[in-house]
């Protein structure tokens, strides 16, 4: 999983929280998502009087005060949403801003939101390099708050990983073959978070098991990366390089189904 996307699962668990309760401990800046980044604000499009144009004006310093915020204009809920950019999404995952858009969508009475982030590295500030922001890209739309059957997406992901894991261990090394199986297994596991590198990542006893089951495993099996990834791999034959990117192109997609299924369908309503 990216950083990327690990974050706006946190900020946007973490938020339903602040909505649902008005307060959190340990969330900001402690929580590993954040460890890297020098800050994390939030930006509005705004004109500063009818004569000006419209510029980016700064909301709140961090996701605290944006939890303050989206309270204060009365927001619902938050959600995840997820836009496909191309057919191979999967494979400019690795990169910035690549492998499509995800938004937080954040929800009111009768419109919804929708925030994006922005990830600019600073060369200059070694220990926390990256600068976020997360800005409203689109305003007072259709409330969408995607929701995705938790059985039937359960079982669309059990039966992408059946098969890259046989393709894997077919056609490239155990070791790919192996975090296949872990992913997989991970649908049946009591513990599902217990190895996972953001332990943090949500407020766990806000999802029931089988939300976590889906999410740690599609977690565990994003290998889509840069160079030494599941993406850095190429096959002499045709027929098995087509089979490559069928099978990675599906799972990639079905993984982004997956987390969203997991985090929209929390304990919060």
């Amino acid at each position: 999983m990216t950083g990327i996307l690990a974050q706006i699962i946190t900020i946007t668990s973490f938020g339903n929280e602040y909505l649902k309760n008005g307060k959190l401990t340990d969330f900001y800046p402690q929580n590993s998502t954040f460890q890297h980044c020098d800050y994390v604000d939030f930006r509005e499009m705004k004109k500063k009087n009818i004569f000006s144009s419209k510029k980016e004006i700064t909301v709140s310093k961090n996701p605290i005060e944006w939890f303050e915020y989206l309270k204060s204009k009365n927001c619902k809920k938050l959600r995840l949403f997820y836009q496909t950019v191309k057919e191979d999404d999967h494979k400019m995952a690795g990169f910035v801003g690549g492998g499509g858009n995800w938004f937080i969508e954040t929800i009111n009475s009768t419109h919804s939101d929708f925030w994006i982030s922005r990830w600019n590295h600073d060369k200059n500030l070694t220990e926390k390099p990256w600068q976020v922001t997360y800005g409203k890209a689109i305003e007072k739309r259709p409330i969408i708050n995607q929701q995705l059957d938790l059985i039937q997406t359960r079982e669309n992901l059990k039966t992408c990983l059946e098969k890259i894991t046989e393709f894997a261990y077919k056609e490239t090394t155990e070791n790919w073959g192996k975090i296949f199986e872990t992913a997989r297994e991970t649908l049946e596991n009591e513990s599902p978070e217990s190895d996972f590198y953001h332990n943090d990542l949500i407020i766990w006893n806000n999802y029931d098991l089988q939300n976590r089951q889906l999410l740690m495993s599609a977690s565990k099996a994003f290998v889509f990366g840069g160079m030494g990834s599941w993406n850095d791999m190429w096959f002499d034959k045709k027929e098995i390089e087509e089979k490559y990117n069928e099978l990675s192109s599906e799972l990639y997609d079905t993984m982004m189904k997956s987390i969203t299924c997991a985090i929209n369908k929390d304990k919060m309503e």
